[in-house]
């Protein structure tokens, strides 16, 4: 027998984003799941437009988080996991839309096969008829200042292990404890069990890094899986990064929520990482390298993002540091 896979979508006023994400997930071959939707309060038709499809559909639910914050323990992500009835969990973004009506499929038979897995990433899919925001993050990710660790940046510059299941390409990558990759919660899956023996979900990095720990080692990257539609324009996903700071001064100090590095290692990436970023050059490397993959120009922007990002997070930091 199948296991059941819950989708956690957190959402807030997308009420021109929902149902996309919603239709990609409905239009799946494998059909036992149930969609939580954890609504933040949102003052748009978010909530109307998830009423009217588990209306429709008995496994979309709709579920209030009062909190409004997706990540944290007892925020929208949590909330989720803790209402979810599947053996399988899975993360999804509202701005993402799953590109493959096999991706749970794959999901399920890859989690058969890898007993050691953390979790599965869908990747995202790069396609040069797209607008120019949607093929940088599909290269790059949403953050250009954590390019350097985050798995969505980089699959185009490794050359990890790749295995099929069915017509799905899928790609192994190693984890490390003293520098640990993240992964991104766009859309990711874990099983229910390995949650569960770690104490439960709180965060994503946070759960990752407990699994690690807990003796599970490598994450499996669905190729082509999803399209993030993060921002409308390159401009506007870098102006965002200057607002960053809101959302942590509204959460619990205890929580420890962060993406700062922790090992020797890590703060050695770190500190390379912001020099590259600040001397703009550097990062040239890996846009030639890109680029020389996917044939795209936009893969040249990333100089330009990596620093506009790393202006952006110093600012909020002085403004935290300081109080100014």
């Amino acid at each position: 027998m199948k296991p059941k896979i819950s989708i956690i979508i957190c959402t807030y006023n997308g009420e021109n984003l929902i149902r996309r994400c919603l239709d990609s997930i409905l239009n799946q071959d494998y059909r036992d799941f149930e969609i939580l939707c954890l609504d933040g309060m949102s003052s748009d038709n978010t909530q109307k437009i998830i009423k009217e499809y588990s209306q429709k559909d008995k496994r979309v639910k709709l579920i209030i988080n009062k909190n409004r914050l997706p990540e944290g323990k007892g925020y929208g992500k949590w909330l989720g996991y803790k209402n979810a009835r599947g053996e399988i969990v899975g993360f999804i973004d509202q701005d993402n839309c799953i590109q493959t009506n096999k991706i749970l499929a794959s999901v399920e038979k890859i989690f058969s096969r890898h007993s050691d897995l953390i979790g599965i990433l869908g990747g995202l899919k790069h396609e040069k008829s797209d607008e120019k925001i949607i093929r940088y993050v599909a290269l790059f990710g949403t953050d250009s200042f954590f390019a350097y660790r985050s798995l969505d940046f980089l699959r185009h510059i490794k050359k990890p292990m790749e295995e099929k299941v069915g017509e799905k390409t899928y790609e192994i990558f190693p984890m490390s404890l003293d520098n640990m990759s993240l992964t991104g919660g766009n859309c990711f899956f874990y099983k229910k069990k390995d949650i569960e023996s770690i104490g439960g979900f709180d965060q994503d990095v946070l759960v990752v890094k407990k699994l690690l720990k807990f003796g599970k080692r490598n994450i499996a990257v669905v190729k082509d899986a999803t399209k993030h539609y993060a921002e409308e324009s390159l401009f506007r996903l870098a102006k965002k990064k200057f607002f960053w700071g809101k959302s942590f001064s509204e959460r619990k100090q205890e929580e420890k929520f962060d993406y700062l590095p922790k090992t020797t290692k890590e703060n050695i990436s770190f500190v390379k990482n912001i020099l590259f970023n600040l001397l703009l050059l550097p990062n040239l490397f890996y846009s030639v390298k890109i680029y020389n993959k996917s044939g795209d120009l936009i893969s040249f922007a990333f100089p330009l993002m990596a620093f506009l990002n790393t202006i952006a997070y110093g600012v909020n930091f002085a403004k935290m540091k300081f109080k100014f």
